[in-house]
Protein backbone atom coordinates (compact mmCIF):
# COMPACT_ATOMS: atom_id res chain seq x y z
CA UNK A 1 0.00 0.00 0.00
CA UNK A 2 1.35 3.27 -0.75
CA UNK A 3 1.86 5.86 1.82
CA UNK A 4 -0.18 8.64 0.66
CA UNK A 5 2.08 11.22 3.18
CA UNK A 6 5.39 10.39 1.60
CA UNK A 7 7.06 13.33 0.94
CA UNK A 8 5.02 15.80 3.38
CA UNK A 9 8.02 16.59 5.24
CA UNK A 10 9.55 17.97 2.64
CA UNK A 11 6.93 20.04 1.27
CA UNK A 12 6.33 21.64 4.53
CA UNK A 13 9.94 22.34 5.21
CA UNK A 14 10.13 24.17 1.61
CA UNK A 15 6.91 25.90 2.60
CA UNK A 16 7.73 27.17 6.17
CA UNK A 17 11.20 28.62 4.51
CA UNK A 18 9.42 30.54 1.85
CA UNK A 19 7.04 31.82 4.61
CA UNK A 20 10.19 32.98 7.03
CA UNK A 21 11.74 34.62 3.75
CA UNK A 22 8.82 36.71 2.89
CA UNK A 23 6.80 38.50 5.45
CA UNK A 24 3.70 39.53 3.14
CA UNK A 25 2.69 35.65 2.81
CA UNK A 26 2.63 35.65 6.60
CA UNK A 27 0.77 38.50 6.83
CA UNK A 28 -1.42 37.28 3.85
CA UNK A 29 -1.85 33.67 5.28
CA UNK A 30 -2.46 34.63 9.07
CA UNK A 31 -4.05 38.23 9.26
CA UNK A 32 -6.52 38.51 6.44
CA UNK A 33 -8.76 35.49 7.07
CA UNK A 34 -8.63 36.71 10.60
CA UNK A 35 -10.22 39.62 9.53
CA UNK A 36 -12.60 37.74 7.63
CA UNK A 37 -13.74 36.27 10.24
CA UNK A 38 -14.17 39.08 12.26
CA UNK A 39 -15.89 41.33 9.66
CA UNK A 40 -17.96 38.24 8.36
CA UNK A 41 -18.91 37.00 12.01
CA UNK A 42 -20.24 40.57 12.87
CA UNK A 43 -22.03 41.03 9.86
CA UNK A 44 -24.05 38.15 9.61
CA UNK A 45 -26.81 37.22 11.68
CA UNK A 46 -28.91 34.57 11.52
CA UNK A 47 -31.74 35.35 13.54
CA UNK A 48 -35.27 35.46 11.94
CA UNK A 49 -37.80 37.99 12.55
CA UNK A 50 -40.72 39.72 12.08
CA UNK A 51 -41.87 36.94 9.14
CA UNK A 52 -45.11 38.01 7.60
CA UNK A 53 -47.53 35.30 8.84
CA UNK A 54 -51.07 34.54 7.52
CA UNK A 55 -53.52 32.78 10.13
CA UNK A 56 -56.00 30.64 9.25
CA UNK A 57 -57.81 29.12 12.49
CA UNK A 58 -60.17 26.40 11.14
CA UNK A 59 -61.08 25.15 15.22
CA UNK A 60 -62.15 28.64 16.75
CA UNK A 61 -61.59 27.28 20.61
CA UNK A 62 -59.71 28.57 23.31
CA UNK A 63 -56.34 27.10 22.59
CA UNK A 64 -56.51 27.61 19.16
CA UNK A 65 -56.76 31.56 20.08
CA UNK A 66 -53.77 31.12 22.43
CA UNK A 67 -51.64 29.78 19.68
CA UNK A 68 -52.39 32.94 17.88
CA UNK A 69 -52.10 35.01 20.99
CA UNK A 70 -48.29 33.03 21.44
CA UNK A 71 -47.59 33.70 17.83
CA UNK A 72 -48.64 37.58 18.11
CA UNK A 73 -46.56 37.97 20.67
CA UNK A 74 -43.49 36.90 19.96
CA UNK A 75 -40.92 38.68 17.91
CA UNK A 76 -40.54 36.11 15.48
CA UNK A 77 -43.90 36.45 13.42
CA UNK A 78 -45.47 39.51 12.36
CA UNK A 79 -49.23 38.40 12.04
CA UNK A 80 -50.56 40.04 8.82
CA UNK A 81 -53.90 38.74 8.34
CA UNK A 82 -56.20 36.58 9.66
CA UNK A 83 -59.02 34.23 7.76
CA UNK A 84 -61.96 33.01 8.98
CA UNK A 85 -63.84 31.32 6.92
CA UNK A 86 -63.25 28.62 4.29
CA UNK A 87 -65.05 30.32 1.76
CA UNK A 88 -64.33 32.48 -1.09
CA UNK A 89 -63.66 35.95 0.05
CA UNK A 90 -65.80 38.71 -2.12
CA UNK A 91 -62.95 40.86 -1.24
CA UNK A 92 -59.73 39.16 -2.59
CA UNK A 93 -59.58 35.42 -3.13
CA UNK A 94 -59.53 32.38 -0.98
CA UNK A 95 -58.34 31.89 2.14
CA UNK A 96 -55.86 29.27 0.88
CA UNK A 97 -54.37 31.62 -1.10
CA UNK A 98 -54.17 33.96 0.94
CA UNK A 99 -52.56 31.48 3.31
CA UNK A 100 -50.31 30.51 0.38
CA UNK A 101 -49.04 34.29 -0.07
CA UNK A 102 -47.88 34.74 3.25
CA UNK A 103 -44.08 33.56 4.34
CA UNK A 104 -45.50 31.39 6.65
CA UNK A 105 -48.66 30.07 6.38
CA UNK A 106 -50.44 29.21 9.72
CA UNK A 107 -53.31 26.93 9.73
CA UNK A 108 -54.65 25.99 12.72
CA UNK A 109 -56.59 22.90 12.11
CA UNK A 110 -60.78 21.82 13.10
CA UNK A 111 -60.12 19.85 16.25
CA UNK A 112 -56.53 21.15 17.24
CA UNK A 113 -57.86 21.61 20.72
CA UNK A 114 -58.53 18.20 21.34
CA UNK A 115 -55.60 16.71 20.14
Amino acid sequence: MLNIFRGFGAVFYKEVLHVRRDPATLFFSLVIPLMQMVVLGFGIDTNIRQINTVVYNADGRRESRELIDRLKNSDTFHVVRYVETDTTSTTTSSPAALVSASRFPSIIPIGFSIR
